[in-house]
């Protein structure tokens, strides 16, 4: 029996579970080929390569151009029944949009005709749910085992003002599944990750026994001090055929006669490592990554303090961002957020900070190479005013939650600095590929990013630009000029 294990090592989302089918061998085409028969022309799918904490994984992003707020579930009911889809598939979809339908009339105190799904109601959920079903189905997959699912705590906002999490709409989906707390202060489980995983489980637990065939790890938006991944093992059942211990869960019927004593509160198989599980940017309110990239044999090195994308992707239009890792920036339809549309990634990152008045100037060049060398993301210097009317220096340092201790210890030891300020912030940024671009003076590598709905700007890489420039004894600008207009002719923009 082909068996698919999902290992929610940083929760799960919809788009996450998608990333894990794609990377796992699903074919992104045949993916969109089976969900034409949605009939849903205001959605476009991408797939592309991330680093996730030096994992590397896919993110699907669910490009949508959705001009409804909301729909009700006799709206999404009948966009299932009225496709050309499998009609076992039809059924199954069917299931889990009421099973998320009696959740949120539930919470609302509403019935199920008149219940308004917002942020669940947009089509990159009917994407993710249809998309899940029919992924399961072109693999083979006959059974499907879920780890205990982890639950992040804080608050995300959704179409209704704040939501604490879980999600109510994801607790209420998890009635009678294995959950474990997480120490992360994020969305890891969406509701739509919720009714999918709670849905499609046959059984909760450990790594069942089987010869693996494949594995696939699906990327959340955001970075955590873990990986924020659902990975995917899949391969042919070691056990016998569903014995008398086999239990299904969700909407499958259980059929077990348990002689071990209802033992399915399993210990989450990874316990969170220091941080929190960052899951899915999906947020319900959220999504987010970078990539490493192989410029058409270049090897090229960047100056410090670039976060570079792994693999380049094709243009871009609108990705919904969401995730409870990366709490589906806000246009998460499965996160208890509010949908927005947008191109950005976004990732929660660490400023920290510290003022000096009596460093030697000619240090800071030392302290600046020292944090970039140590991981730093961004470092700057800024003049300021102190107490009795000193000048002296701002120091900032930008860096990955997993980052702190290095840069602190940086700071304490090759500075005079007493103490140190740390901030949490979210970055917002383009999804951006490094490239090359050929010019007269030899070739420039470029950023180029993605603005959306097939927009794009991109920057040649300076260091390219005046090595260039010296070794042909022309100005900066002219290399600088000729790189930027290369780059228009071949990226557009």
């Amino acid at each position: 029996m082909k068996t698919a294990y999902f290992d929610c090592i940083a929760g799960a989302s919809g788009d996450m579970i998608l990333g894990a089918l794609v990377d796992a061998g699903l074919p992104l085409e045949t993916l969109k080929a089976r969900l034409d028969a949605l009939h849903l022309v205001d959605f476009d799918l991408r797939a592309r390569r991330v680093a996730k904490n030096a994992f590397t994984a896919t993110k699907v992003d669910v490009i949508v151009v959705d001009n409804v707020p909301e729909r009700r579930l006799g709206d999404i009911i009948r966009v299932v029944t009225e496709s050309d889809l499998d009609p076992k598939i039809k059924e199954k979809a069917t299931v889990i949009f009421r099973k998320i339908g009696a959740a949120e009339a539930g919470i609302h105190g509403t019935s199920l005709d008149e219940v308004h799904l917002h942020e669940l109601g947009g089509v990159d959920t009917i994407v993710d749910v249809v998309g899940a079903l029919v992924g399961l189905d072109a693999l083979g997959i006959e059974r499907v085992v879920v780890s205990p699912i982890p639950l992040g705590r804080g608050f995300i906002k959704g179409a209704h003002g704040q939501i604490p999490l879980p999600a109510p709409a994801t607790v209420a989906l998890l009635k009678g599944v294995p959950i474990v707390g997480s120490p992360l202060q994020a969305e890891t489980v969406t509701p739509t990750g919720a009714a999918l995983l709670s849905s499609l489980a046959n059984d909760f637990g450990p790594i069942p026994p089987m010869e693996l065939d494949a594995i696939g790890y699906g990327a959340g938006n955001r970075d955590f001090a873990i990986p924020n991944v659902i990975r995917l093992l899949i391969g042919e059942s070691l056990e016998r055929a569903a014995g008398p211990h086999a239990h299904t869960h969700g909407d499958h019927s259980h059929d077990h006669a348990h002689g071990h004593s209802d033992a399915h509160a399993h210990a989450h198989p990874h316990a969170p490592h220091d941080e929190t599980h960052g899951h899915e940017d999906e947020t319900e309110a959220a999504h987010e990554h970078h990539h490493s990239h192989e410029d058409s044999g270049h090897a090229h090195a960047h100056p410090h303090g670039h976060d570079h994308v792994i693999e380049a992707a094709p243009t871009v239009q609108h990705r919904h961002e969401r995730s409870a890792d990366d709490p589906e920036p806000h246009h998460s339809h499965e996160h208890g957020g509010h949908h927005t549309h947008s191109c950005m990634d976004v990732a929660q990152l660490k400023v920290l900070e510290t003022n000096i008045d009596d460093l030697n100037p000619e240090t800071y060049d030392h302290v600046m190479d020292a944090l970039f060398d140590a991981g730093a993301l961004d470092v700057f210097f800024a003049p300021i005013q102190m107490k009795k009317n000193r000048p002296a220096t701002l120091v900032r340092v930008l860096c990955k939650p997993g980052d702190v201790t290095a840069m602190t210890t940086i700071l304490f030891r090759e500075t005079s600095t007493l103490g140190i300020r740390e901030q949490t912030v979210e970055r917002h940024t383009l999804p951006r590929t490094i490239e090359h671009v050929d010019t007269p003076y030899g070739t420039v590598h470029v950023k180029v990013a993605q603005l959306g709905q097939g927009e794009v700007k991109s920057s040649p890489e300076h260091d390219d630009c005046r090595k260039l420039a010296e070794a042909h004894s022309v100005p900066l600008r002219v290399v600088y000029q000729a790189a930027q207009e290369a780059a228009r002719q071949q990226f557009g923009g």
